[in-house]
């Protein structure tokens, strides 16, 4: 996948990131859980990690 890609991705609200100190932060929880999903089921929807705000 591309930089630019994955910046889209990110802004679109499909894929978890959070913004620290001007830089993007993909959470380790996310990463692990979308490993573990891959190994199971062999694909991942990244929009099912993506953040959501807080209610």
């Amino acid at each position: 996948m591309s930089e630019v890609t994955l910046y889209r991705a990110i802004h679109a609200g499909q894929f978890p990131a959070i913004k620290v100190r001007g830089r993007f932060v993909i959470p380790a929880r996310a990463i692990d859980d979308m490993e573990a999903s891959a190994l199971a089921h062999g694909l991942v929807d990244a929009g099912n990690y993506a953040l959501r705000p807080a209610s």
